[in-house]
């Protein structure tokens, strides 16, 4: 069942409230602080359920990066060298070394 407000309505949320959240969440470090004031502030679960499953998300793709530089460090930093270098046309096609 749907939260109600006072007045026994649900809160709803707009299309275009949804197209700034996914906006404001599409730009680098804004959408971390974005995803945190929603999951305080927001009015309607729906949002507030949004941002709490996208920081989720976040938090568990940050681990699996952590986790893979852990398990396969020299060809994950090899990787990164190379796309630091500009080589991105043999980045894959040409063995390193």
């Amino acid at each position: 069942m749907a939260r109600t407000e006072k007045g026994g309505k649900s809160r709803k949320v707009s299309v275009w409230n949804w197209m700034g959240t996914l906006i404001l969440c599409s730009i680098p470090g804004v959408n971390l602080i974005a995803l945190i004031l929603f999951i305080i502030f927001a009015k309607a679960q729906a949002k507030r359920s949004f941002a709490v499953a996208a920081l989720i998300l976040m938090i568990l793709a940050l681990a699996l990066v952590c986790a893979a530089f852990l398990v396969f460090p020299e060809p994950l930093s090899r990787f990164a060298a190379q796309l630091r270098g500009g080589d991105a046309v043999n980045l894959l096609v040409s063995p390193a070394g």
